[in-house]
Order: structure tokens, then sequence, then C-alpha cells
């Protein structure tokens, strides 16, 4: 079966899930991918990208991006899977003299329309539209499944239905480290990794919290782990002083000299809306290196059992008791060890997970779907 991958947002975490997929798979995969966009989707964006990723499918199957009736098109896919950041009605009928009978899928790596707090009406109008216009729809976790589709009856009841009936749940897939690391002890310094995407919903969580870490006078200091490290410095301008004085330095997640300091740090932080594919997260905390989570993302229903924080002042909390303050009866903090952490991620990791989507995209119906 050979299936292709449309990714309009061109992220290379994204691409890193592509390639994990790609290698394990007995289907053949191919990607085709738009550089990568900091801007979040919407509707004028969502159509550019369509456009753009409908004239390489052209290119891919005739020899040329311009629409020519004399030629036919050669070496079609058995499936396309889209991922979320395109208008799919657009692209579907900018390819229709290509593509009939071609199914299309989406799979939602992230979407406004599951968050539990809707701030992006622009966007959910693009994944209102697309999910209408898809053949089947599959979500990174249950919960951002029901969320999407209960944001989306109040939108559009005919296109929930038929998403309640044509949709399902397929983990995200990561890739194992290539050596297993070796942890030391962290440091007095008190280093904390932190992943930043470019939301700015995740930015004002981190404010949260390191603000009143940084109030209390707790010793702490942040590694941010970035894609675009300029731009993500540009971004984080807006710390207030007293925060960015504990910022040491930007890096890319896969520059060695982030695994060097994740060995050396107490916890990696995630704070980005709770639907987001963690797949970066997913690979650091399989070298040993605990991940704080908020309640309800993705990882947290991967892993019922991992204790995750509800608000600022929890994770501020957190990090007061890793730092050796006193602990609250109630709270739990993931720990590091690299052993725990990598047979509880297994089950994700292409080897075991690529056999599941396989299966899905030759049956129609993932594992485990409702």
């Amino acid at each position: 079966m050979e299936i292709w991958i449309l990714d309009p947002w061109g992220t290379e975490e994204r691409r890193a899930w592509a390639e994990g997929w790609t290698r394990h798979s007995r289907h053949q995969i191919r990607r085709l991918a738009l550089p990568a966009d900091p801007l979040p989707p919407d509707p004028v964006r969502g159509r550019e990208r369509a456009l753009a990723l409908a004239r390489r499918i052209r290119r891919a199957l005739t020899g040329s991006a311009t629409p020519d009736p004399t030629r036919l098109p050669a070496g079609r896919p058995h499936l396309l899977l889209a991922l979320d950041g395109m208008d799919v009605a657009v692209f579907r009928e900018a390819t229709a003299d290509l593509l009939e009978g071609i199914p299309v899928w989406i799979y939602w790596h992230d979407s406004a329309l599951g968050r539990r707090r809707l701030s992006d009406p622009n966007r959910a109008a693009l994944e209102a539209s697309s999910a209408r216009a898809a053949d089947r729809l599959l979500f990174n976790a249950e919960g951002h499944r029901q969320r999407f589709l209960t944001a989306l009856q109040a939108i559009d009841p005919a296109a929930a239905a038929m998403g309640a009936a044509r949709s399902a749940t397929l983990p995200p897939g990561f890739s194992f480290p290539t050596s297993s690391p070796r942890l030391t002890a962290p440091e007095a310094m008190g280093w904390f990794l932190w992943i930043f995407r470019g939301d700015l919903e995740a930015l004002d969580r981190l404010l949260d919290a390191m603000g009143l870490a940084a109030a209390k006078g707790i010793d702490f200091r942040l590694i941010a782990l970035s894609e675009d490290p300029p731009r993500a410095a540009r971004a984080l301008e807006r710390l207030p002083r007293p925060l960015k004085a504990r910022l040491f330095g930007i890096l890319h997640p896969e520059d060695p000299e982030a695994s060097r300091w994740a060995a050396r740090s107490h916890a990696l932080l995630e704070t980005d809306p709770e639907t987001r594919s963690p797949i970066w997260t997913m690979t650091f905390a399989a070298r040993g290196i605990p991940p704080w989570v908020p309640e309800g993302s993705v990882l947290a229903e991967l892993l019922p059992g991992l204790p995750t924080w509800r608000n600022g002042r929890e994770l501020a909390e957190w990090i007061e008791m890793e730092r050796g303050g006193a602990a609250s009866a109630s709270s739990r903090i993931p720990t590091r060890g690299f052993t725990f952490w990598l047979e509880a991620l297994r089950p994700y990791a292409w080897p075991a997970l690529a056999a599941r989507y396989d299966a899905s995209m030759a049956g129609g119906e993932a594992e485990g779907a409702p």
C-alpha cells in the first residue's frame, strides 16, 4: 500500500514522527512537506498551504504543477494522510481531476477545537472546514478526539455526527534514542529543560509557574528547546527581567548539547496546550528525563499513572520541592530513571507502534478505536 503524508506545517517534530513510521512500516510512505511555518493556521494560511500542496501533488503525478488535461496522472497513492494545518476542502477541490476515488484522511497532531479553552476562532473555522471534507479523522488521544467533536457540534452538528462515526485514535509514535544516556545527579544550580514550540499559550503557562517560583526566591535555571532558536529568542524577549536572567540558553532539540544538558537536569517542562503531540517530550523522557506535563495532556493519557500539574501554582510547587523545599502531602513528582521511562514508553516507540498504524491505514480502523 502506498501512503502519501501531506504536511502543511513542516516542523521537524512532525518530520521525526513521519520518518520513524516510514522506517518501520510495511507500507510505502512518502512525505510531501512545506517549509516550516511558525505562524498558527487560519483560513487564509490554510488555503495557501492547501494550494501549495496541491501543486506539489500535481507535479509529482504529472510532472507539472500547472493543470494540463493532456498530462495523465501516474503512480497515484492508495491513501492521502493530511496533517492538521491546511484546508482539506480547498485541497480536494484543487486536485479533483487527479485524485478522484482516493481517500483523504487527517491526522490531528494538534487542534484549536480540541483544546479545553477555545481561544482561536479563525483556526477553529479552518479545522471545521477540513473535518467536513475528510473521509476519516485520526487523533493523537481520545480526550483530544472527544473535545474536538464536542466543539465541532456547536459549529456544525452534521459534521460532528459524521466525524464521530469516522474517527479514531492513534497515539503519536517516537524513535528510541540512539544510545542510553549517562544520567548524572542534577546540578546545584537547578537546571530544567523547557520545550517551546512557539505557542504563546505555552509561554503564558510558563510565566504563571516560573513567576511564582522566582518570587519565592527558588534557585532554578531554564534551558529552552526550540526548532528555531533565533525566533524563540525574539519571542522570549517578553519575559520579565527576573525570568530572563534565569534563561541560560536556547538549543535545538536534536543538538547534541541538548542531550548533555538533559542528563544534568531535574526535569523536562511541557507547557504546550493539551492537544499537542509530545514527540520531543517522549524522546527526551526515553533518555531518563522525567516529563512534567499538564493535566489532560496527550502524554498523561498515554501513561495513565503519570503525575500531572494542574496550574502554575502547582508547577511552581513541584520546582520548589525538587529544589529541596517543603513537600505538599498531596503532590507527587515524576522522578528520573532511564529504565522506568524507557519501559513506560516502549509501546509508543515505532518498533512496536508501526504495525498498529499500518493496520489502521490498510483496514480503515484503528486498533482500540471507540
